[in-house]
């Protein structure tokens, strides 16, 4: 598994993005695993979780928002059980430098008919952006509302559009925001609760396709 790069990327702001990378990275830490967690977004978000008091549960993290992100990826990953990148919420060079360097790609999708729009962009990137490079990704229902007519109106329209789907979602949750008042997140604070069960969810699903990608490229 070392060596194995994650990377989180969507072209709309407040799809839950940092959120995801900082409780995958702590979930995994919690797991002994090691994680590297990489901040490319320049508004720092992740780095100004771990200067908090619980500073999520000391996963290394390294601030990186430049467009040589690929470079600086591939040399430390390799001393890390695996490494999540955060990107930028908007079109650019540094996303496309976390992408290019990536095993696998969530790409998180509000459950609203206007970031699957956003969420097709993010893909059209994913495709274009960088040549020779076939990616492995999935999208991620993020902030869903279990029975809601949206958010299965949501998940059958991209199932009907032939866009992979993780089977688990991130539901809306305030656990999220109430963990992240101490640079902590659901996995630490109530470890048997149902935020840290999502994320956990979550993380054996991205583990998996991170095995059966290295096992195809072995």
């Amino acid at each position: 598994m070392n060596g194995s790069v994650l990377t989180i990327a969507s072209l709309k702001g407040g799809s839950g993005k940092t959120t995801l990378a900082s409780c995958l990275a702590v979930h995994w830490q919690l797991k002994g695993l090691n994680p590297l967690l990489v901040d490319a977004d320049p508004q720092r978000s992740i780095v100004r979780l771990a200067e908090r008091d619980q500073a999520l549960a000391n996963v290394k993290v390294l601030e990186q928002a430049e467009t040589n992100v690929w470079s600086k990826v591939e040399q430390h990953s390799v001393s890390h059980g695996i490494t999540i990148i955060d990107t930028p919420g908007f079109d650019s060079e540094i996303t496309i430098s976390a992408l290019a360097v990536a095993d696998i790609v969530l790409i998180p999708v509000k459950a609203s008919p206007l970031d699957v729009d956003r969420m097709m962009d993010t893909v059209g990137t994913l495709m274009n952006g960088v040549k020779g490079w076939a990616p492995t990704f999935r999208c991620l229902l993020t902030q869903t509302v279990k029975g809601s007519v949206i958010s299965r109106h949501v998940r059958a329209e991209l199932e009907d559009g032939g866009f992979p789907l993780l089977s688990s979602e991130m539901p809306n949750r305030v656990a999220y925001a109430e963990a992240g008042l101490y640079g902590a997140t659901p996995s630490m604070i109530e470890p048997a609760g149902p935020a840290a069960r999502d994320i956990a969810a979550i993380a054996e699903e991205a583990l998996a396709l991170v095995s059966a990608k290295r096992a195809l490229s072995a």
